[in-house]
């Protein structure tokens, strides 16, 4: 699974793209809106390794005609879990349409019978797509992604659950200059989910930082190469 396996037609439902994912360190084509939510968010996602979009066609017969499937997007998940094969739908017309698409469906169901791979169809009604504020985090924490074990030590020694960014950065320094620069550091530990924030809400100064988890930055080099049992961080 290394190519898509057919080229996204253009105008499809007026939204069409490309997704620069660093996980999959290529560009990521999408049709919809949608798709290009659900794409951020499993580039946020830790127990998201690598993207693929379209990745097989799947042969299937119906009343003696031969039909194809392309399913939306595979997934690469960390050692000891199944990988993911993903169909992205708006609710609406995955309702309106369900008797056209459930053979489809059946017949992936089938192709992954006794593979490591799970199905999941994807729709608008997500909580995660239908929060603004989540959305909105998402996008901003993919920018900040560089932690380094000695930044963890001193945040480590600084935290308490529910202690503001504001009130850390107050904690570090005085120096309003290294606030800003260490700023960063914070940003990327809630990306990468050792700080843990709501977030449903919107992140700011005056966001809580509710648990600080055990980090090692080899563990977490690992995790990204797949090698890590069940995940790191996740």
């Amino acid at each position: 699974m290394k190519e898509p396996s057919r080229k996204i037609p253009k105008n499809y439902r007026n939204i069409t793209g490309k997704f620069s994912s660093e996980k999959s360190d290529r560009l990521i084509s999408y049709e919809s809106k949608l798709e290009r939510d659900f794409l951020y968010l499993f580039e946020f996602e830790n127990i998201v390794l690598r993207i693929l979009e379209q990745p097989v066609t799947i042969k299937y017969s119906l009343e003696d005609k031969r039909y194809k499937y392309t399913p939306d997007f595979y997934l690469e998940t960390p050692v000891g879990r199944n990988n993911i094969i993903v169909e992205v739908k708006y609710y609406d017309e995955l309702k309106k349409n369900f008797n056209e698409l459930k053979p489809k469906f059946t017949a992936l169901i089938e192709y992954i019978k006794g593979k490591d791979i799970d199905f999941y169809i994807l729709t608008d009604r997500c909580p995660y797509i239908q929060s603004d504020d989540y959305k909105f985090n998402v996008h901003f924490l993919l920018n900040y992604r560089l932690v380094s074990q000695d930044n963890y030590e001193i945040v480590k020694e600084i935290f308490t659950p529910y202690i503001t960014v504001q009130e850390l950065l107050e904690q570090y320094s005085d120096d309003k200059y290294k606030q800003l620069d260490f700023i960063n550091i914070i940003w990327s530990m809630i990306r990468r989910k050792i700080l843990l924030v709501d977030m449903y809400q919107k992140l700011g100064l005056q966001t809580r930082l509710v648990n600080l988890r055990d980090y090692k930055e080899d563990a977490y080099k690992a995790h990204l190469e797949g090698r890590v049992l069940k995940g790191y961080l996740i």
